[in-house]
Formats: C-alpha cells, structure tokens, sequence
C-alpha cells in the first residue's frame, strides 16, 4: 500500500465569495478518502472592494503586496482554526495546496498571476506548502487552466463512461474522460456565475440571486441571445480558458433587460454555449456532474436539464460528493502530486506539448 498523503486545500476563486478549505487522505492517485470536514470562510465586504480595486484599477506594487499578505493571513487564521476545532496538529498534515487568488490570467502572454504569500503561510501554520500551481503550465505554452480535471478524473472515475463534470464558478469548465488519464479533456467552456453575481451587486449591491429565486422567474430574450451565441468566443476550440471578464462586453446587451430576464436570458446562454461546446468533445457524455456554486441556482440547472437532451445531468450530492468542496480537494490533491512529481497538466486539458507536474514547494 503506497502512502496515504494528508494534505489540506485552500481555494479563492474568481466568484470572490470567500475561501474554501477541504483535507483529503490520498496517494496522488486512486486511493482519495475525503474528509466531512469542509470550512467556508466568507469575505468580509470592505476586503472584497479592496480586492476588487487591486483586479480593476491601477494598485502600486505596495498596494497589491498589502492585500496579498491580508489575503494570506485570512487564510492562515481560517486554517488554523480548522486545526483548533478538530484537534489536528500541524505536525499530522504533509502539505497544504494553496491556490492564492487569481489577478491577472493572460495565457497567450504567458502571464498568470495568483497573489498569496506561500512563505507567510508556511510560517503562520507550521506546514509546508505548495502554491503557484499555474506558472510552470503557462511557461510552457499552456493555457493554466484548468487544472482540476485530474482531480474530477480519480473522484468519477467509477461512474459511466464516457463521464463529464461541470464545475460552474465565476467560470464554467467542463472536464471529460472515457478511458485512462490520456483520455482526460478539459477546457473553459463560457462564462459561470460571475455575469450573475455582478448583475445583482450592480443592481441591488448583494452578491448573488440566492438559489436562483429571481432569474428562474425571468423570461429569456432569446432573440439577443442567440445573436450573441454567434460570437467566435462562444465556438472557440479547445484548448482554452477565459478570465471572469472575458465575457463583460460581449453580454452587456442583456444587462439593459428587466433583471430577473436578465438573470433567465444568462441562465439559457450558459446551458446553450455548453450545448455548442459538448460538440469538441470525442463523444456525448451519458452523465454530468455538476459542482461549483452555481449547482445552487436553480435557474442555470433548469435550463442545462432542458437544453441537453439525452444527457443526465446530476449534481455531485447524488453521489454522495460535496460540490462546494470539490474544487478545494482537488486543491489538496495537487499538492500531493507536486509532491510526487506527478503530473497535473495535460495535453488536452492545458494545452500544453506534454503531461506536466506544476506548483512550487515552501518549507515552513
């Protein structure tokens, strides 16, 4: 039996809603036992704004340097924590994967860009660390992204083939096996949650239309819709991935709209631009598991169950997996592979020439 890792994972993804944490038990490969425990640590507002001005205006390198030490020790106090309650001590964790919070992603540069202080975590949790899982990827002519599907591969990998999971943050990739690791594809499919999210800051100033309430009582205006669906940005091929914003000029139409059409007119593009995006795949999936945030909203599940005919589409709680923890342990399980030198970036996930180990090791 191969050593059982026991690694802890930190995600800030680009909804800005907060941090995730997750501890998994795993090899690196089959072997995953996943722990209940699953923290969720909301941003407080006035951090939220301030971390915004850093993604959206000018920051000197001394403002971005303040929120990324801020941003660290909010995550190293979460971490903690979560030792405090449930009696663990450090010296019981191998590595904590530390994703940071993404700034800037710009591929075809080959910049990426996640702020955290790797070294300042170490120190405040007495654990090693692995952070800075893009880079290497980006270095090497892939796209960064998305870096979860080797993680979607080993927790799916017992369901029908050929197998999908959704996972709908700020946004939307899709990740698709029917085989062995070399069969794994994944990419960025369209936007998630965040036209959603920033519609209902902009309107009402609150983050989010909670469970879909409003825009599953809208009515979509599909005539500009499916105008906009004929935008190139929708029928890129793979590989591919897109920042939060990509999408900001090319939906803003739809914001003019009565918000809960608005918010019903996005919920039927998000489910059509996967429709259109299902086509690159080798074969249609008999399954989709569907995790990330946006599982909660009732009104992007509705349409995906009515546009994706002769596919099942299932959230990850009916088998019996936390959708808010997925992107956390995966995380975790990265950390482990890099660790191993194991790779975690592919060929037809990242784009990159060849499978590549990632993320930057930090001794405590």
């Amino acid at each position: 039996m191969t050593k059982l890792y026991k690694s802890i994972g930190l995600m800030s993804g680009t909804s800005m809603d907060g941090i995730d944490l997750a501890m998994i038990e795993s090899n690196g490969k089959e072997a995953i036992k996943r722990h209940s425990d699953f923290f969720h640590l909301r941003y407080e507002q006035d951090f939220k704004e301030r971390m915004r001005s850093v993604i959206y205006k000018a920051p000197t390198l001394a403002q971005i340097k303040e929120i990324e030490n801020e941003l660290t020790l909010i995550h190293a106090n979460l971490l903690n924590d979560f030792l405090s309650k449930n009696k663990i001590k450090p010296s019981e964790i191998d590595v904590i994967g530390f994703h940071g919070h993404t700034i800037l992603h710009m591929p075809q540069q080959q910049m990426t860009w996640q702020i955290g202080n790797a070294h300042l975590l170490a120190h405040k949790v007495g654990i090693n660390v692995v952070s800075d899982f893009r880079t290497r990827d980006v270095m090497l002519s892939g796209q960064g992204a998305p870096l979860v599907p080797i993680y979607h591969f080993y927790l799916f990998h017992d369901q029908l083939r050929p197998t999908a999971a959704l996972n709908i943050g700020g946004i939307s990739n899709i990740t698709y096996f029917d085989g062995d690791e070399t069969s794994i594809q994944a990419f960025d499919v369209c936007f998630g949650n965040a036209p959603f999210d920033d519609l209902m800051k902009q309107k009402f100033g609150c983050d989010f239309d909670e469970d879909g309430e409003l825009g599953k009582n809208g009515n979509p205006d599909f005539i500009i819709a499916d105008h906009i669906l004929q935008n190139e940005i929708f029928h890129r091929k793979p590989t591919k991935s897109f920042d939060r914003d990509d999408f900001a000029a090319v939906i803003a139409p739809i914001t003019n709209l009565k918000i809960e059409d608005a918010l019903a007119t996005f919920a039927y593009m998000h489910a059509r631009a996967i429709s259109i995006n299902l086509d690159f795949l080798p074969a249609k999936p008999k399954e989709i598991f569907i995790c990330g945030g946006g599982r909660k909203n009732v009104a992007i599940i509705n349409e995906m169950k009515k546009w994706l005919s002769g596919i099942e589409v299932k959230l990850t709680e009916e088998i019996g997996v936390n959708g808010d923890s997925v992107e956390a342990e995966a995380f975790a399980f990265l950390a482990i592979r890099s660790l191993l030198n194991l790779p975690i970036s592919f060929t037809k996930t990242t784009g990159i020439n060849s499978p590549s180990c990632g993320g930057v090791l930090y001794k405590f």
